[in-house]
């Protein structure tokens, strides 16, 4: 006969175990994206700090920027965006694509409730790297919480919009919403200490966190001692000629094309384009009023330049001591001055970007005129150029 053995088990069922999810850096995570990948299919996370969400305004509702000790980067967030400012949290990117959107590189869709996880409502928010304006306009440190020093604004005004920070040797632009509470805000007059993020739309810029991290009561720098010639373009309304200003003057060589003035966001500026001329061939004068350096003795030019859908218009810059003022600028003799031009941007507009300061010395004890000429049209070239504040002074 048979003996039937029954074994009982009282243990409870083992339960699969819990999938890993490895932490990487937010450096390893931008690098993901430039070896090619564009939706992550590994179980990752990231660990970082909240630098800037929507709660004053600063950025749509639906982005938030995280930055851990290794880089930082811009998280677009699906339905509601409850990050807090300086907190820290996990991102889990399983399934989560890249975008590069108008130059920044962005991370989402996020889904806060089933893709994040909070560490800490009050994180300790790492000092913000220290940067210069031109290692910024490298592109370097982007969406980092960064601090720039000994820097201005060019222009008064509100924080609204856009507006032009400067080192006196470089400048960026400091965009803010107007939707922002701080938007309506006055900006201060002197140097000192911005902090705010690095950002991108279409060109650098930064993007402030709140003004009280503003530290800029000192003296101001680029201070000329002696002015020779000032333009700001303020006085120049909108496609009104240059020559309605005293004393500047604006010729067409060729074609019909002139320079003329431009508005955007409370900024005037001069323009000219070859772009729906449909004209051949466009050259255009642009001629500052005569100077006297009788006196001078360190003299030198800075303005700053920007270039829009380039495709090969050039911008150059000349000086003539046998101009007379007459119609025909071009049969007089001019010499070529050499300055810093903007990078060219194909697909949007450039920052504007200063000329430096132009050594003028070869023309102490002569008066002369100064020309920015526009030279396009032939073979589509129609960039289009736009200068702004003109200083003629003695170092």
């Amino acid at each position: 006969m048979g003996v039937l053995s029954v074994i009982s088990c009282d243990r409870e069922p083992m339960l699969p175990p819990e999938p890993v999810i490895n932490h990487i850096t937010i450096k390893q995570l931008r690098a993901m994206y430039e070896s090619g990948i564009t939706t992550i299919d590994t179980n990752v996370y990231i660990q970082g700090d909240i630098t800037l969400t929507p709660e004053l305004g600063n950025v749509p509702s639906f982005i938030a920027y995280i930055q851990d000790s290794t880089a930082a980067i811009c998280l677009a967030v699906t339905g509601t965006n409850s990050f807090a400012m300086n907190s820290e949290v996990k991102i889990f990117c399983r399934s989560v694509p890249f975008t590069l959107y108008n130059g920044l590189l962005q991370f989402g869709n996020i889904d806060i409730a089933t893709q994040s996880e909070l560490v800490s409502l009050t994180a300790q928010l790492p000092a913000p790297a220290s940067v210069t304006i031109s290692e910024l306009l490298e592109g370097k440190h982007q969406s980092e919480y960064v601090s720039v020093t000994g820097v201005q604004f060019k222009t008064a005004g509100t924080y609204s919009g856009t507006r032009v920070l400067t080192d006196c040797v470089s400048d960026i632009d400091v965009y803010t919403r107007s939707a922002a509470t701080f938007s309506p805000g006055i900006i201060p007059t002197g140097n000192g200490t911005l902090k705010g993020v690095a950002s991108i739309f279409n060109s650098i810029q930064i993007l402030l966190r709140d003004t009280a991290e503003l530290s800029m009561k000192g003296a101001i720098c680029g201070v000329p001692s002696v002015t020779y010639l000032s333009q700001d373009f303020t006085t120049l309304g909108s496609s009104s000629l240059v020559n309605t200003l005293t004393g500047w003057l604006a010729y067409a060589q060729v074609g019909t094309v002139y320079w003329k003035g431009y508005i955007l966001s409370s900024n005037h500026f001069a323009r000219t384009t070859a772009f729906g001329s449909g004209q051949a061939s466009v050259i255009t004068w642009m001629i500052a009023p005569q100077l006297d350096f009788s006196t001078a003795s360190k003299p030198y030019i800075s303005f700053e330049s920007c270039d829009g859908y380039d495709n090969g218009a050039t911008l150059e810059l000349f000086a003539s001591t046998d101009y007379t003022g007459s119609s025909t600028p071009w049969t007089s003799t001019w010499t070529k001055l050499n300055f810093t031009l903007p990078p060219s941007n194909t697909t949007y507009y450039s920052a504007f970007v200063s000329s430096g300061q132009v050594d003028l010395s070869s023309y102490i004890g002569s008066t002369f005129y100064l020309a920015w000429v526009y030279t396009g049209g032939v073979s589509a070239k129609t960039t289009t150029w736009e200068v702004d504040n003109v200083l003629v002074a003695e170092k």
